[in-house]
């Protein structure tokens, strides 16, 4: 993959790493927003640049991504109740900027600790966690 245009290896690793169920469409757009960001300006993908820090990102990117759709589906229609699409819009962004912020704060602090031995269970318990902390936000 090394050389190749970071948008083909971004192809190639969400196709990898999507699994087959009823959740791919939504994990397979989280990843592929996570990923997009995480390597913003890089037209020649290098492994190389993929550094803890980097992967720390990604890992956060991935799962402001989830627990916002998640926060979005347990909201039902609440964005389609606004007066003006601008105002349903800009309530989007604002709930976005508030899941960022409160993902940053409870993964970054348990993935610096553990990013390489963290168990699936780990991993979704701390997304369950993110979504309460938002909805309690």
């Amino acid at each position: 993959m090394a050389g190749k245009p970071t948008r083909e290896v971004i192809n190639a690793i969400v196709n990898a790493l999507v699994p087959e169920n009823g959740d791919a469409d939504r994990i397979r757009a989280a990843l592929n927003d996570a990923l997009s960001e995480c390597l913003d300006g890089e037209a020649v993908f290098d492994f190389e640049s993929i550094t803890d820090e980097v992967l720390l990102e990604l890992v956060v990117a991935y799962v402001t991504q989830c627990v916002f759709e998640q926060v979005i589906m347990d909201s039902d229609r609440a964005f389609a109740k606004a007066k003006t699409p601008k105002r349903a819009e800009d309530a989007e962004r604002d709930l976005l900027e508030l899941v960022r912020a409160v993902t940053e704060k409870h993964m970054k602090p348990l993935l610096e600790r553990q990013l390489q031995v963290m168990t699936n269970a780990q991993m979704q318990e701390a997304q369950l966690t993110a979504i309460k902390e938002v909805w309690h936000e």
